[in-house]
């Protein structure tokens, strides 16, 4: 029932339970109610993927209060594996399309004189399987989140239909006035906030935990060396959870490393850019680290481990990620703030009129019957209870035809707050492909005969930097030049003997430092000891970058770079497309900390789509990545820009402050609405017919001020 193990020797350890059961946040959010009362630290519960996470000192009150949730009406599953959303979206599009077949003809009924439209028991038999539909549906999540001591809007939403529903099936059956008929209310209230949920839960329905998948990062066996008592070496797979402290294990050309050590044989280079952001490979020899998780890009080395398990840097990984998930904000929507109130209030003002009519003012019992109904009906949540989901749903719409994807109405929000946008550098504002930028030559050397050699050298490796040094250099007129003995030394570079007797080579920091050779660019070429050529080596800038970064400042957003690469090289981007804080040569942990030291001063989004970046993405208040990102970035982003650039990424917050604005005025409308009509169908002056039209138009203006979205400049 929890990730990992449980220790009972270990005191506050983190749990986490796999809840079943949540159809909207406002179940998320009603259990991490229940948990912040029955005494547990930072609960935190993720509708998205069904886990429920805190902190726990006492193990033996694990039982009571897995016991407690499921007291509420949840189930908790034994399985590490997500089921959140198993059959869930299905379930949900059967009833959404269910109750709008039902409900479109009693809506046409409204506004066209069609008699058997206006049939009461025609109207009864479309609107009472819409009716047991939205009983069910939120009437369980209302129950739950009264048991959890939260009135949110699915109990408003619940108090509204079974007063419309009752209501018209009394008049009905005794045969009252039509006044009394809200069949049409009772449908178009569930139909549309049905809506709204399901199109929260397409919004979040790929999202899954990133914690399975830097979990992947490791293989799950390694070929372990096991020296025999006649000397010989014997090469063994084995699981990983056998693996040990001081184990010899063989890492081969294109394998996964399995854990941190160092390297006792043979020399490799690494792609480090899933911690470092770094796009070279780095080249490590006999005697150096060698990190968990890294990739051996070319060579063959034998690795002792120093660390296993939740020791390795991996690991370390993994737990940043699912910390920065636990420590983010829990966003309730101002919709159930209200309703928090409005629900009581509202119920409590119906009472108190019913009372007050029968025993203090000369009203018939029927009549105040009535004006009760007509508080209830006028006060319907239906108008609250789209301002958001009508909103959010045509946002998400035409993000997604603008090539943004963005998971959950929240992350809209938090989008539209964002005063800071911090970028990683590798792979978000340049290319993360390998390019030439600059050849120098040195103590009088020709160009053209430094060109040639080194495409000459170069072609010999099937080395990343290799590869990117013939691609750029090779079109250029070449020399003629013959190079024989040619020797890659993993490590160091290659060697060659020329046709004029001279030798030849390249290589990088471990070249320059076997020959003293201050070392300024990333690669020398050498001729008998003497450099007679270096080069720059770049990764490219995105053409859009510095378009994005101005039209930031016009949005008055600021910006930083937060990379793990050279502060030379930082600083050469950051001029390039106008930022102007750096923080350069930064850590998994120490860019978490940075934007953790940001976001005490405003809200920050964060974009990056390497696996280094994971932790800091789920930290942030809005994580962004590129769809051409690692698994795992866009696993751990809330907002995805498809199409490999960060052009639209402007649009984006464009996009959501107008949403919010949208929301907010529609808010403001319903609450106008319900504070204008309450004390009128209190007083009398609105029947519960013109209650139920009333609602009607404002449902209308809400979703006509939605629409808005759809046409407004983002660009």
């Amino acid at each position: 029932m929890t990730d990992g193990h449980f220790d009972p020797r270990r005191p506050s350890q983190e749990v986490t339970l796999h809840v079943t059961g949540l159809h909207c946040t406002n179940c998320a959010l009603s259990i991490e109610k229940h948990l912040h009362r029955v005494g547990v630290e930072k609960p935190s519960v993720d509708f998205a993927s069904g886990r429920a996470s805190f902190t726990l000192e006492d193990p033996a009150k694990l039982p009571d209060i897995i016991q407690s949730i499921r007291k509420l009406g949840y189930s908790v599953e034994e399985s590490a594996t997500d089921h959140a959303h198993h059959g869930r979206d299905t379930v949900l599009y059967v009833k959404t399309i269910i109750s709008a077949i039902l409900t479109l003809p009693m809506l046409v009924g409204m506004f066209f004189s069609i008699h058997v439209l206006h049939d009461p028991t025609i109207q009864a038999i479309l609107a009472t399987p819409v009716f047991i539909i939205g009983l069910f549906h939120f009437g369980s999540s209302g129950l739950r989140s009264l048991r959890a001591g939260v009135a949110n809007m699915d109990v408003l939403i619940t108090a509204g239909i079974l007063a419309a529903y009752i209501a018209s099936m009394v008049t009905m059956i005794f045969g009252l006035s039509h006044e009394l008929l809200f069949f049409e209310a009772v449908g178009s209230i569930v139909t549309f906030v049905l809506i709204g949920h399901l199109l929260e839960e397409l919004a979040v329905k790929k999202t899954t935990s990133a914690i399975e998948e830097l979990s992947q990062l490791q293989p799950q066996e390694v070929r372990r060396i096991r020296t025999q008592g006649s000397g010989l070496d014997l090469l063994e797979t084995i699981p990983l959870a056998e693996l040990k402290v001081g184990d010899l294990i063989q890492i081969n050309t294109g394998d996964r490393s399995p854990t941190d050590g160092v390297i006792v044989r043979g020399v490799g280079s690494f792609d480090e850019s899933m911690l470092t952001g770094e796009s070279l490979p780095i080249d490590h020899k006999e005697g150096e680290k060698v990190i968990g998780g890294t990739v051996l890009v070319e060579g063959s080395v034998v690795v002792q481990t120093t660390a296993v398990g939740d020791d390795t840097t991996l690991a370390g990984i993994i737990r940043l990620v699912r910390d920065a998930q636990r420590r983010k904000p829990s966003i309730q929507r101002i919709g159930d703030a209200v309703s928090a109130v409005f629900v009581p209030s509202v119920l409590a003002i119906a009472i108190v009129t019913f009372l007050a009519s029968t025993l203090f003012f000369d009203v018939s019992m029927a009549q105040a019957i009535v004006r009760s109904l007509a508080i209830v009906v006028v006060a319907c949540p239906c108008a609250m209870g789209l301002a958001t989901p009508s909103a959010i749903m045509v946002a998400i719409g035409r993000a997604a035809r603008s090539g943004i994807l963005i998971r959950g109405g929240d992350t809209l929000e938090r989008l539209g707050q964002i005063s800071h946008v911090a970028f990683d550098k590798t792979g978000t504002l340049t290319k993360g492909t390998l390019s030439v930028k600059k050849l120098r030559t040195h103590n009088d050397e020709d160009q053209r005969s430094a060109r040639s050699v080194l495409v000459s050298l170069q072609r010999a490796s099937s080395h990343p930097i290799a590869q990117a040094i013939v691609r750029d250099l090779q079109s250029t007129e070449l020399n003629s030049i013959h190079l024989s003995d040619i020797v890659e030394t993993k490590g160091i570079g290659l060697s060659a003997k020329g046709d004029d007797g001279a030798l030849y080579q390249c290589g990088g920091r471990n070249l320059a430092n076997q020959l003293n050779i201050q070392l300024f660019d990333d690669i020398i070429l050498v001729r008998d000891g003497h450099l007679i050529a270096s080069l720059t080596l770049q990764d490219q800038l995105r053409p859009e970058a510095p378009s994005v970064i101005k039209q930031l400042d016009s949005l008055t957003c600021g910006t930083s770079l937060i990379s793990g690469d050279t502060t030379e090289k930082c600083r050469e981007v950051s001029v390039a497309v106008g930022i102007h804080n750096v923080y350069a040569q930064q850590l998994p942990e120490q860019k978490l900390e940075l934007v953790r030291a940001l976001q005490n001063k405003q809200a920050v989004a964060y974009v990056g789509d390497g696996i280094n970046d994971a932790p800091t993405l789920a930290e942030a208040a809005v994580g962004i990545s590129l769809s051409s990102g690692s698994d795992i970035a866009m696993q751990s982003a809330q907002v995805l820009l498809t199409g490999g650039t960060i052009s639209s990424l402007p649009a984006a917050i464009r996009l959501s402050r107008l949403t919010v604005r949208t929301i907010k005025q529609n808010l403001f409308w319903a609450l106008v609405y319900n504070v204008a009509t309450v004390p009128l169908a209190a007083s009398g002056y609105i029947s519960p017919l013109a209650g139920a039209l009333l609602m009607t138009f404002s449902d209308l203006i809400i979703v006509g001020n939605s629409l808005r979205i759809k046409y407004r400049s983002i660009a």
